[in-house]
């Protein structure tokens, strides 16, 4: 299992095995915090008769340490790791929403005979869980099941959720009997009997609206995006950064350098093709901060090269991660090990259209009924499709309606089963936080903190970055920021008169932010795809992509992630050697 995920690790590694209480404890290191041998893991404290594997980063582990000191506990190392250890001796379960950082870990307390597991309040970090021939294992990704079992048995609907979705929303995977655990949740499991226990420690609120206005409101952001930043500079190794030229990597630029003596290094990418590009505003940034700058054009060819690189990558099936792959790639080519991303200012602070057009999802639902009612010739394709989400009554109806890939009749025809399945399999979608009474757009916040970001964007990132040996920081996921934007009222934290994309975020460093980088449409982060792909004759092969979706992707009837989406469904077996170029 380790060594099916050594990319993410590549410094060191360790095995503990325990034939007498019946565990193994097996991990791959990443050297970040204390690159000593004394940080190495799994780490054992023979004292308190405890054990752990951790994957992460606990970024007030120095705070926390001195309050154990103050305590009596006493250190042998410079990891956050062993604060861990000596927190759980302190706090047990307690120990959790103290917190502040991205964390997937596992302690033997030997004292008890337990397990127990956590993972971090946005669920930055994966933790799977499975079960197969009364044993269970923890992965962080589900490549290590597959070592266990190359033909561990697939869940039969995944395909289904993954050309719904366009990624596996959780707790859906490929695998049969293998599920994440929660974000924000902690899992005991007695070593003797095998008895599991889930319970949640922390989960999304937007009920205690505080009562700042906005003025106040601009000022505290500021306060706790600087302290999230300060905060997720902690470490051993340099700190790098992604920078698109967006408001979000723009401030996070901003700010990282301020609190560094030398150039930190920075990260962008660009086409040949202007319309994808954003040189102009990553220029920007660079000539205002000084920042060590490292631009990489990428190519068609270079795509097609990476090709085979890219597909072994993907530990779960994602329309997305593509992106994700390239940036991560060349910050393992300058030896840049830790990166910020900008990642989570759009959702919290509502930067995509789904905040604004929820609403009006009233006036939605009633056009679905419509809709119904056009003849099929009138319906057009993509995006009008996507009112046959509101058809039926489903807790994911919304949601789809923003941002499905395809809809249910679709996905259907695809796969060759009938709508009806399709339906019932997605109306067992179900949210972790009772939403019904959250305005709409705190709803359409919710739909993309917790459905978009969490299954597609950190997971893409978290695998991505892993692949690469790389660890991806997510600043404006900090805790206390995550907490305090998200009680905000709705008017404060979506301010639409201002006229300006995420007002609340980009009035809080007005000052420091170029009127270019927020004074303009938003674009996202994405590859000229839809010319790419056209030029390549694997998608023409049915036996790789239905004839009927390649005919309405070369007529611009569907987009190149849809095509990607079914392509992915159709060929889980691996791609080596079948791409064909004209």
């Amino acid at each position: 299992m380790t060594d099916a995920m050594h990319r993410g690790g590549p410094d060191d590694d360790g095995l503990i095995v325990n034939d007498t209480l019946g565990y193994a404890l097996g991990h791959r290191r990443l050297s970040i915090i204390d690159l000593s041998p004394t940080g190495r893991q799994p780490m054992v404290d023979i004292a308190t008769s405890i054990e752990i594997i951790f994957n992460g980063e606990i970024y007030n582990y120095k705070h926390l340490k001195e309050e154990l000191k103050q305590l009596g506990h006493q250190f042998n190392t410079e990891s956050d790791t062993e604060v861990l250890i000596k927190g759980y001796v302190q706090w047990k379960q307690a120990l959790l929403p103290k917190l502040k950082g991205m964390f997937a870990f596992i302690i033997i307390d030997k004292n008890t005979n337990t397990l127990f597991a956590a993972r971090d309040h946005a669920g930055i970090k994966p933790l799977y869980i499975a079960h197969k021939d009364n044993d269970i294992y923890f992965s962080s990704e589900i490549r290590g099941l597959k070592a266990v079992d190359k033909n561990w048995e697939e869940n039969p609907n995944w395909k289904i959720w993954f050309l719904t979705f366009g990624f596996l929303p959780e707790p859906i995977t490929t695998l049969n009997n293998v599920q994440p655990l929660q974000r924000g949740h902690f899992i005991t499991i007695d070593l003797k009997t095998k008895e599991e226990k889930i319970v949640s420690y922390t989960q999304y609120d937007y009920k205690n609206f505080t009562n700042d206005d906005y003025n106040a409101a601009t000022v505290k952001t500021k306060l706790l995006v600087c302290a999230a930043v300060k905060r997720h500079m902690v470490s051993d190794v340099p700190v790098g950064l992604f920078l698109s030229g967006g408001i979000d990597s723009s401030i996070l630029t901003i700010l990282a350098q301020q609190q560094q003596t030398t150039p930190i290094e920075t990260i962008s990418i660009y086409f040949d093709d202007e319309k994808y590009s954003e040189k102009e505003y990553q220029e920007l940034i660079i000539k205002q901060t000084g920042v060590k700058h490292h631009l990489y054009k990428i190519t068609k060819q270079e795509f097609i090269d990476c090709w085979d690189d890219i597909y072994e990558s993907l530990d779960q099936p994602s329309t997305d991660a593509i992106n994700s792959y390239f940036i991560c790639k060349y910050a393992k080519q300058n030896g840049i090990k830790v990166v910020l991303s900008g990642l989570g200012a759009d959702e919290i602070f509502g930067g995509y259209p789904s905040t604004a057009r929820s609403l009006q999802f009233s006036k939605y639902a009633r056009l679905a009924v419509a809709y119904k009612l056009l003849p099929s010739f009138l319906k057009g394709s993509y995006p009008n499709k996507k009112f046959d989400f509101l058809k039926k009554k489903i807790s994911a109806s919304e949601y789809l309606l923003y941002r499905g890939l395809f809809t249910l009749k679709d996905v259907a025809k695809i796969l060759e089963i009938k709508e009806n399945d399709v339906w019932k399999e997605i109306g067992k979608f179900a949210y972790q936080e009772d939403i019904s009474k959250l305005s709409p757009q705190n709803k359409a916040a919710y739909f993309e903190t917790s459905i978009y970001m969490q299954n597609q964007l950190l997971k893409d990132s978290d695998v991505q970055s892993m692949w690469h040996s790389i660890e991806l920081r997510v600043p404006f996921l900090d805790k206390d920021l995550v907490e305090y934007v998200n009680n905000l009222h709705t008017d404060i934290k979506f301010n639409f008169e201002t006229n300006k994309p995420k007002s609340l975020l980009v009035d809080a460093f007005i000052n420091e932010l170029p009127h270019k980088i927020w004074n303009r449409p938003k674009q996202g982060f994405t590859f000229p795809f839809e010319k790419w792909f056209q030029s390549m004759k694997t998608f023409s092969n049915p036996s790789f992509v239905p004839v009927w979706i390649y005919n309405l992707f070369m007529r611009s009837k569907l987009n190149f992630a849809r095509l990607w989406g079914v392509f992915l469904a159709y060929n889980t077996d691996g791609i080596n050697d079948i791409i064909d170029l004209d």
